[in-house]
């Protein structure tokens, strides 16, 4: 799979078994995602991706957001995708990720990016399917909800695939790390954590999840052939070099928000742990738009080098 000027695999295999739980990691700009609707079947490519006998697959990414139906109230979009449960049950599921009450009949139109987000993950899990294939599926949520989601990725019977920067997620869930290497696809046999420690004695690094690490800057271009071009990659390196200083105040943050919820004057306390949930919330949602806009930076940055 290439893009103009960007390879992201070149002759790669890699084979899904069943009760895989993979972690797809590494720096921004290596295809993850790419890589992720290949396999879904959403994304063309040179290759072919063989699936399994009675494998039913799920796809969460962040749009499938458009799928929802906006009349809808945030029950009704649950009951027409899983008619085979009852409301209590899917009451419970939404409930876990914080609509509760009345909440549950709020139409979806009405709804945030991020509420969107949490009922489209919420379908997501409602799925008889036994492949999910969950592209940043912790955007959004607060630690609670991220707590429930791996309590059900823990509990799920299938294979799935995920990829995500939140470290914590990736410890608790994942039993084999495949990461994008010299265009190849590369896997590891144990968790994240066991994955670092292997990583961290060898000689060619690979870009480790959250706390998101940046990638490494993009290099000044040689000098452009036109004035115009010349001002157009100055302008853009500068405006990368804000983002990036952006990026690292923001994991900061995150940081000391996650410190804040695990403490016990904090988590105790409906009032604080409210308080803090939408402040992380937030700066996750900081977060992962500075992470949005580096990359587009970088991809024309790239453009222009070419």
């Amino acid at each position: 799979k290439h893009y103009p000027n960007v390879h992201i695999l070149e002759d790669a295999e890699a084979v899904i078994e069943k009760g895989d739980k993979i972690a797809l990691i590494g720096a921004n700009g290596k295809g993850k995602s790419t890589l992720l609707r290949m396999i879904a079947g959403a994304e063309k490519f040179d290759g072919f991706c063989e699936t399994g006998h009675n494998v039913t697959t799920t796809f969460f990414a962040q749009h499938q957001l458009e799928s929802l139906h906006l009349d809808n109230a945030i029950l009704e979009e649950l009951q027409a995708f899983a008619p085979k449960h009852t409301d209590t049950e899917l009451r419970s599921i939404l409930g876990c990720f914080l609509f509760t009450g009345d909440d549950v009949f709020k139409k979806i139109k009405v709804l945030s990016g991020g509420e969107k987000s949490r009922v489209a993950l919420a379908k997501s899990l409602t799925t008889d399917s036994n492949f999910l294939i969950l592209d940043e599926p912790t955007n959004h949520l607060d630690i609670q909800s991220v707590n429930i989601l791996i309590q059900a990725l823990q509990q799920f019977e299938g294979t799935f695939i995920a990829v995500s920067h939140d470290r914590y997620f990736l410890d608790n869930v994942a039993n084999k790390i495949w990461f994008i290497e010299g265009e190849k696809i590369k896997q590891y046999p144990g968790t994240y954590a066991e994955y670092e420690e292997w990583n961290s004695k060898r000689e060619i690094p690979v870009a480790k999840p959250i706390p998101v690490k940046m990638p490494e800057k993009v290099k000044e271009a040689t000098k452009p052939t036109t004035p115009n071009a010349a001002n157009q990659l100055k302008k853009l390196n500068d405006e990368l070099k804000k983002i990036e200083t952006s990026i690292t105040e923001q994991e900061a943050t995150v940081k000391n928000i996650e410190a804040e919820l695990a403490d016990e004057n904090v988590y105790s306390k409906a009032d604080k742990l409210a308080e803090a949930n939408k402040r992380y919330l937030a700066a996750k949602q900081d977060l992962d738009n500075s992470q949005a806009k580096w990359e587009t930076l970088a991809g024309e940055i790239m453009e222009l080098e070419g």
